[in-house]
């Protein structure tokens, strides 16, 4: 009997270590990366200085309909003659453009900043967005604005 009651308790030991050796945690899990943040969209967004305000144009292919929306996005760099080139930048979300999916042609986009003021030199950029709103950002575009 001692012999029986041995030989199971070893394969009790076998089988607990054989349980903690397959399991556990092999790495923490990464969600599956976006189309949109997985393709290089490049707008080529462009400037121009209105009387009272920043009129952004931008236009791009959206490709099977992956984009859903632009989320505009601010930073002010600070008076001319005063402005850290290389200062770290906070953007700030000003507006959101949605997308009209008509199709794999280009489309053209804009947007109008009217929060400026003359002789300030503002960045821009695009966060480029699918429907779970996931991001992906373009070029920083900048424009003195007189």
């Amino acid at each position: 009997m001692k012999n029986g009651s041995v030989k199971n308790r070893g394969i009790v030991y076998l089988v607990l270590v054989l349980l903690t050796i397959g399991c556990g945690l092999k790495a923490n899990p990464v969600p599956q990366a976006s189309e949109v943040a997985k393709t290089k969209y490049d707008p080529q967004l462009i400037l121009t200085a209105e009387e009272k305000a920043v009129v952004l144009a931008w236009q791009l292919q959206n490709i099977n309909g992956r984009i859903s929306h632009f989320n505009v996005e601010k930073s002010e760099l600070g008076s001319r003659g005063n402005v850290c080139k290389d200062c770290p930048r906070s953007f700030e979300k000003i507006g959101q453009v949605p997308v009209m999916n008509s199709g794999n042609g280009k489309q053209k986009f804009g947007f109008t900043d009217s929060q400026v003021d003359k002789g300030k030199t503002y960045s821009y950029r695009l966060g480029i967005c699918d429907a779970s709103g996931v991001c992906s950002e373009s070029q920083i575009v900048e424009i003195d604005f007189k």
